[in-house]
């Protein structure tokens, strides 16, 4: 008899801890979440001086003054500083998950090898090897000096364009802190003044919706291309100017003709000329009656 009790006893023990195991396994991960298992996971993002990217040929965007920039015909222009970022944080984000190969025989099929991203910081480098897509958004990746490919989404659109440049024109940086604009068309001009909280066209109040829609547009615009300063350039075919007055400083762009594509524009402030489609031009060609009806 007490024998049975003995292995009864013993029985119960083991499926309490059985139980007890179970549950620990099962509601751990909601007390004590796992960390994720990110692959460059130690490097400092404020560390990361350097991206070099490598399709067709390497482009290198380095860090200085705290902004990116990249070089193009031996001349230097900030980088897009949006899509650096984004290739950083996919960079630092990526997790070696879905794994379709370890196999070096296979890097070719799946086009392994073909594109390269590198990351710099600390003196160290860390690299990445880009293949073809699944079809998908997905793309193939190898670590370096690693035979397996996995896939993720993170960097599809890294080299949608070997463009890495900054094509705004930062004509505005704050529309708040605009206080005058001038439009100057061809045959006529509008003048509109900030007056507390009301934009006016001399005593007429203009519609303040359409001023602001006009400052983004103007705190928006983008370049199709940055060009190297005309030399002689002749002035006769001036066909928009806009000045800018902003934190009491005045910035002046003007427009003229270059095809039936795009304008070149002239910034008082930029050593570059820029290229800008003809759509965009028109959007900013208005009159009083634009800002009033």
């Amino acid at each position: 008899m007490k024998q049975n009790q003995s292995r009864l006893i013993k029985l119960l023990v083991v499926l309490i801890v059985v139980f007890a195991i179970f549950v620990l396994k099962n509601e751990m991960p909601r007390y004590f979440p796992q960390k994720v298992n990110q692959l460059f996971s130690s490097i400092k993002k404020g560390q990361i001086n350097e991206v070099i990217l490598t399709k067709n040929q390497a482009v290198r965007i380095y860090k200085k003054n705290n902004n990116w920039y990249v070089k193009k015909d031996n001349n230097e222009f900030k980088a897009e500083r949006e899509r650096v970022e984004k290739i950083i944080d996919s960079f630092l984000n990526l997790k070696k998950e879905n794994i379709v190969s370890n196999n070096k025989n296979k890097h070719k099929e799946l086009g392994i090898d073909k594109q390269k991203i590198e990351i710099k910081a600390g003196g160290k480098t860390y690299v990445i090897y880009l293949g073809n897509t699944d079809g998908l958004s997905n793309n193939y990746i190898r670590i370096e000096n690693e035979d397996d490919v996995f896939k993720a989404e993170v960097f599809e659109d890294a080299f949608t364009s070997d463009d890495y440049r900054d094509l705004s024109l930062g004509l505005i940086n704050d529309e708040n802190k605009v206080t005058s604009v001038i439009i100057g068309n061809s045959d006529s001009s509008v003048s509109l003044v900030k007056n507390k909280n009301d934009w006016k066209i001399g005593e007429k109040i203009a519609k303040k919706d359409r001023v602001e829609f006009y400052l983004n547009d103007l705190k928006t615009l983008k370049a199709q291309d940055i060009l190297n300063k005309k030399e002689n350039f002749s002035t006769v075919n001036l066909e928009l100017t806009v000045n800018i007055k902003e934190n009491n400083k005045e910035k002046s762009i003007s427009f003229y003709p270059e095809n039936e594509e795009a304008y070149l524009a002239i910034v008082t402030s930029s050593d570059f000329d820029y290229l800008i489609p003809t759509a965009y031009v028109a959007s900013l060609k208005k009159e009083e009656k634009d800002f009033l009806e």
